[in-house]
């Protein structure tokens, strides 16, 4: 067989299994991941055998790195990255550093020479950006203040493996200079990240703003798929990851008015790439090890889930953090990164670790991959029961909670849940109209800026029984819950009907499964922004074509009844809910 049709039965067969992968795990109620991931394994070089060439399918798998980078970075722009200051750049530097140093130690213990601990501490030092950021997506919490700190972080460690790899051929048997080439890969990446932010926030909005004018949707994805990999091959080129090229690209587009535009373009392709990624992972791991050296790979495994996690929830604490996020932190970065594989790659091409070690790793990383959803996905359900049994997680006092005497005095109030952009809005327009209120948020800057506009706010979780009465919720006359964190919500509002039954609470929703959720405690208003604003368009097209308001106002309010949380369930082929709002994806609602 040519190398050409080997090609393309290698690619057919990863697709296929990507594809059997995600059914099954869809129908087992599993993450998306683990299906990726299990159908690698099996069709991997390992077990079947099915792929003939995985140096193509690495290559193709790249493709889904820079594409959801890529995405991420149009997601989370320039601004909610400013607003974190320096704690992603102090957490990753100090995490990264530990785990070395961890990673060393273990290794040593292992009774590994020098070059294979020091690589041990190297490896598992870096997490993996793709699997967190879509586990967070899928998850919907990529905008939570949780999410933006491991976001932050992500690209810290990015940054950081530019120095690695420069330290790398110094456990080599042809060690060069460790200081030059490290100062040099340092001086690339500076250049890189102040020419894409420099040049780029003004050449990539400017030549979106001229392809869009030609009235082209199948010329303006072409410019979006050139600019993110011509982004990703120059920062390669320079010694960088061509993901945080593509990153760097999508945060430029971020702040210009075709960020949503691209991120539409360019979202199905995206997925299709990402998936090929994941199962081309799995066939990296190498099952024989489980029963080979047990012992070994549970201890590397250990080493990263137990000591990331503590390490970095413990830095996020000591940096002003609640200990809720910083546990939701750590728990995100239990596992290694993709560009541990590379690091370990390159150590053995230059003779500083042997193969048997690299099998080791290798598998060790798909496991620790493998439980990132479970564990993120049980991270706040956790938070909360050990919050309640031992409240480990409750160290507010009253003086903890910076509680003002407007706080204090508060009656027939607002409690305000979540200071982003539609919670501050909801504040300000009460504090217009004379009516009291306090507003509850996790990231403390949120909460010093709502105190320099004059507005009461504690910082803390509102899940928690203590912070909810330090914002007097037992004398409050309504919640609003502007969170997009819908497990948070949904725990609010069981502790705050709790303390206060007569409380009436308005919710914003962004899946018809969170307000069904909520409507099953019996609170009074779930809004659902997706189909307000169906309804919305739907006022003004009929408007347009010459309808009454009054007959227009009718249909609305019927169409609403025949929507609303809870009611009408059965009659949903009637009118069904694709029709007023997109079902649950990937592209998570910010926390605004």
């Amino acid at each position: 067989m040519d190398i050409e049709n080997t090609f393309f039965v290698d690619l057919v067969a990863v697709m296929g299994a990507a594809f059997v992968g995600a059914i099954t795990a869809r129908l087992l109620r599993l993450p998306l991941l683990l299906g990726y991931l299990a159908a690698g394994v099996i069709i991997g070089p390992h077990v079947a055998g099915l792929i003939t060439n995985q140096e193509d399918v690495g290559t193709i798998a790249e493709f889904g790195v820079v594409l959801l980078l890529f995405v991420v970075g149009i997601e989370i722009s320039f601004r909610d990255l400013r607003k974190l200051g320096r704690v992603p750049v102090v957490a990753g530097v100090v995490q990264v550093a530990a785990t070395v140093a961890v990673g060393y130690g273990v290794g040593v213990g292992f009774g590994w020479d020098v070059n294979q601990a020091v690589m041990l501490g190297l490896v598992i030092s870096l997490s993996s950006t793709m699997v967190v950021l879509k586990t967070l997506n899928d998850r919907g919490e990529l905008h939570s203040l949780h999410g933006r700190l491991l976001t932050g972080i992500m690209v810290v460690q990015d940054l950081i493996f530019v120095g690695m790899i420069a330290v790398i051929p110094l456990l080599g048997d042809d060690a060069g200079s460790p200081l030059l080439e490290l100062g040099l890969g340092l001086l690339k990446a500076t250049v890189a990240l102040v020419a894409m932010a420099v040049f780029g926030s003004r050449i990539f909005p400017w030549l979106l703003r001229r392809v869009a004018g030609l009235g082209s949707r199948e010329v303006f994805l072409l410019t979006v798929v050139a600019i993110t990999f011509t982004s990703a091959a120059l920062t390669q080129q320079v010694g960088l990851s061509a993901a945080l090229g593509a990153f760097l690209a999508g945060l430029v587009l971020s702040e210009s008015d075709f960020g949503h535009r691209a991120l539409a373009e360019i979202l199905p392709l995206r997925d299709a790439f990402a998936s090929v990624f994941f199962v081309s992972l799995g066939m990296l791991a190498d099952p024989a090890i489980v029963a080979t050296d047990p012992g070994t790979l549970a201890a590397v495994v250990a080493t990263v889930v137990i000591f990331k996690f503590a390490i970095t929830a413990g830095l996020i604490r000591s940096l002003g953090y609640l200990p809720q996020t910083g546990l939701l932190v750590g728990l995100g970065m239990v596992q290694f990164g993709e560009f541990s594989f590379t690091l370990t790659n390159l150590a053995v091409d230059l003779g500083a670790v042997d193969g048997e070690f690299l099998s080791m790793i290798v598998t060790a990383a798909v496991l620790t991959m493998a439980l990132t959803p479970g564990v993120v996905s049980g991270g706040t359900w956790l938070v909360d029961r050990l919050g309640r049994r031992f409240r480990l997680l409750q160290p507010y006092r009253q003086a903890e909670l910076d509680a003002d005497e407007r706080t204090s005095r508060l009656r027939d109030h607002v409690i305000v849940v979540g200071m982003g952009r539609v919670g501050s809005l909801v504040a300000q327009s009460l504090r217009d109209r004379g009516i009291p209120s306090v507003g509850i948020d996790l990231d403390p800057r949120s909460v010093d800026q709502c105190r320099e506009q004059g507005q009461p706010a504690i910082n803390g979780s509102s899940s928690n029984e203590v912070v909810l009465r330090a914002a007097r919720v037992e004398f409050a006359k309504v919640m609003v819950l502007a969170t997009g964190d819908p497990i948070s919500a949904y725990v609010t509002a069981q502790h705050a009907l709790h303390l206060n039954p007569n409380l009436q609470i308005v919710a914003r929703v962004h899946w018809r499964e969170e307000g069904e959720r909520l409507k099953t405690l019996g609170i009074d208003e779930v809004v659902w922004p997706e189909m307000e604003a169906g309804l919305e368009i739907l006022r003004h097209t009929l408007l347009i074509f010459g309808d009454t308001a009054e007959s227009v106002d009718l249909l609305v309010d019927d169409l609403r009844d025949h929507l609303a949380f809870g009611a009408a369930l059965g009659q949903e082929d009637e009118l069904p809910e694709e029709g007023l709002g997109p079902e649950p994806r990937s592209t998570a609602a910010p926390d605004d």
